[in-house]
């Protein structure tokens, strides 16, 4: 969380993740986690609220909230973690993201959501890594994306039975586009459109190698930073591309129903 960060909005982006997320149970974790108990077991109608769904349970929650966070917020830490804040709100609130943590979410979900129609785990393994490493660890975030994109690719391959060995990123772009009939050799570029598709296509092996030479750079490999380092800004646009790509491909892959 960014430094010197607006107090209530804090605890306004608590709140609702804490509103959308927490049972009975979970309010007594935090409550042991925090020595704050007594304060939310002694609120008159906190936890009855919270059972009976009734209107002034958003109320009541900020009613205590502050006094578990203390005076000087001593217990940010502990409930930050504990609520999952910056991931909750990552999903579900870009704004407070962007004003609490001074990151703009990555559009990642359309990837998430075709990775799981097409029982594609490791997505989410390496989405989970690029949205926690942005802007704490840009040089991680970079990896990632590169690792995605690959992911993507070699799961396609895989499923129409080609063998991608020691392949690089540049290399898996073309047996892809190959598969998916997305060749921009072959198209004919008889129209205005199918020279701008021409383009676009042919443009793609240009982003994806700049992504892996800038993965080379300045990103991560087995877990150990590499050379030079990145700045958030950049490594978003980096993580950006390959989403966008790799929610091409997986969007035209789905669209062709093929297996």
């Amino acid at each position: 969380m960014r430094p010197n960060v607006d107090r209530n909005r804090v605890i306004l982006a608590l709140k609702r993740a804490i509103e959308a997320t927490f049972d009975a149970g979970k309010w007594h974790e935090l409550g042991y986690l925090t020595n704050s108990i007594e304060i939310i077991e002694g609120h008159p109608r906190l936890l009855r609220s919270l059972y009976w769904g009734d209107p002034d349970y958003g109320g009541n929650l900020l009613q205590v909230l502050p006094r578990i966070l203390g005076s000087n917020f001593e217990n940010i830490e502990v409930v930050e973690k504990f609520v999952n804040l910056k991931d909750w709100l990552y999903k579900n609130d870009p704004e407070l993201l962007a004003e609490l943590y001074d990151a703009t979410p990555i559009s990642l979900e359309e990837i998430e959501r075709v990775g799981e129609i097409r029982s594609i785990p490791e997505l989410n393994q390496e989405i989970n890594r690029i949205r926690h490493s942005i802007p704490d660890d840009p040089a991680l975030a970079v990896g990632s994306a590169k690792e995605l994109l690959e992911t993507v690719l070699k799961t396609i391959l895989k499923r129409y039975g080609s063998n991608t060995g020691a392949d690089d990123i540049s290399t898996l772009l073309k047996k892809t586009q190959k598969e998916l009939d997305l060749d921009f050799k072959t198209i004919d570029k008889s129209t205005r459109e199918d020279k701008i598709l021409f383009r676009t296509l042919k443009n793609l092996g240009q982003v994806v190698i700049g992504i892996g030479e800038i993965r080379n750079l300045v990103g991560t490999g087995h877990g150990r930073s590499k050379g030079s380092q990145i700045d958030t800004i950049h490594a978003r646009l980096v993580v950006n591309a390959a989403a966008t790509v790799a929610t091409y491909f997986l969007e035209v892959w789905e669209a062709q129903k093929r297996p």
